[in-house]
């Protein structure tokens, strides 16, 4: 028979939909001798997998807070597509593909941005040292590189490689540098900051209205960004403190037109009394600062000067919660209530629910509505920390914040 996937998803939104026309296509296929859906597939884990289907409305936050890894950056402010990005170098624009083989991307692409300038200095340095062995070898060969002498022979074999290296070492620098101008010019390091603290409760240096009224701190998308976050994490915001920030954003030049859509959703959460989601705090259990940040001694100034070299402790967001939890089969009320599909059952009557005994190595998750680099890069370090685990994450597209932003607004057009 058909290993079918065991699904798990909320319900009453696009992600339900999906999910239930999933499972009718699946248990059809199952009955069907003449489909193709799993034609050839051979069953090598009798083990079943879990299917994770969410929608965007979950967690807002996650795809419009200012990041600070490397691939989310990139996606964030040069709108990252098809794995290439087109970045400004020079007064001219360029693109640059980040692939699979690219060794330096693939180790870093998840990593805070300051840890990749360093690495990426280091890299410089190294190609530096290996062409000065060059020349030095030239020199006390009498610049003969056909000589015999074993150890020019394999230093000039090495010279394709060395070239392919330094290419890819400009193209990060080439990038880093950009995204270190853009970090600096919009502040963006304050905005990731102030954000995680809104998202953890921690205490704020400086009012959100201040921030907001500062002209000198970022774009109007990042201060309405900010706004959108802060909003969704506070449960008692009056109508009359919501009217001041709302004339200031618009001061300052920003759409606030989702405003009025998010306030639909705050309204229909708290009716529902849902324990977390897009309007709940999306940070962990961290007690002080300390736990938030640590600040990292000895860095690099290369690329940095001017930029907080900020390391964020690690925690997990919202789908990664919700993943854990039905995985692991444990109890929490972010996951009460979740609809279970099971194409295996042919005749499913009202209040059905499967049991299900043993947990799940084997996890699908799909974001309906977009989902974000910030997410995958979430789960995939959960993974990590749970040997034995293989997660897949995938969404309906790769969304960034002007891209929600933008929606938002429509949505609170026709609202």
């Amino acid at each position: 028979g058909i290993n079918a996937e065991y699904g798990r998803c909320p319900k009453g939104n696009a992600a339900a939909i999906v999910a239930e026309k999933l499972e009718k296509k699946m248990r059809d296929a199952r009955r069907d001798p003449k489909s193709e859906l799993f034609k050839d597939q051979a069953i090598t884990n009798f083990q079943r997998p879990l299917l994770v289907i969410l929608d965007r409305s979950l967690d807002i936050c996650s795809t419009l807070h200012h990041t600070w890894t490397y691939q989310a950056l990139i996606h964030d402010l040069y709108k990252l597509y098809l794995n290439r990005c087109q970045v400004t170098v020079e007064g001219r624009n360029k693109n640059y593909d980040l692939t699979t083989d690219d060794a330096f991307w693939q180790k870093n692409k998840g990593k805070p941005f300051p840890e990749v300038a360093d690495a990426v200095h280091m890299e410089l340095e190294g190609c530096r040292a290996a062409e000065q062995e060059i020349k030095r070898l030239k020199e006390v060969m009498g610049g003969n590189v056909a000589s015999t002498n074993d150890q020019i022979a394999n230093t000039v074999s090495s010279l394709p490689e060395l070239m392919e290296k330094k290419k890819r070492v400009d193209m990060h620098i080439n990038i880093a540098t950009s995204l270190s101008e853009s970090i600096k010019s919009r502040s963006l390091d304050k905005f990731f900051e102030v954000e995680e603290k809104i998202m953890t409760k921690a205490t704020l240096e400086d009012s959100v209205l201040e921030l907001l009224k500062n002209p000198d701190l970022g774009t109007p998308d990042d201060k309405m960004r900010l706004f959108v976050i802060y909003y969704l994490n506070t449960s008692d915001l009056p109508d009359s403190e919501l009217k001041m920030y709302m004339d200031t954003l618009e001061e300052m030049g920003c759409n606030v037109g989702c405003i009025k859509h998010l306030s639909k959703l705050k309204k229909v959460a708290s009716m529902a009394n849902v324990g977390s989601s897009s309007i709940q705090p999306a940070g962990g259990s961290y007690s002080s600062m300390s736990n938030m940040f640590k600040y990292v001694k000895q860095s690099s100034k290369f690329m940095m000067d001017g930029v907080k070299n900020l390391v964020v402790g690690h925690r997990k967001l919202p789908v990664t919660r919700i993943v854990d939890c039905l995985a692991e089969l444990k109890q929490s009320s972010e996951t009460d209530g979740y609809m279970t599909l099971d194409p295996k059952i042919y005749k499913k009557t009202e209040g059905m629910t499967p049991s299900v005994k043993n947990t799940f190595s084997d996890v699908y998750v799909f974001v309906v509505g977009g989902g974000n680099y910030v997410e995958y890069q979430n789960l995939m370090a959960y993974q990590e920390q749970h040997p034995g685990k293989n997660i897949v994450y995938g969404s309906s597209e790769i969304m960034d914040s002007a891209n929600l932003l933008k929606q938002l607004n429509d949505l609170g057009q026709m609202s």
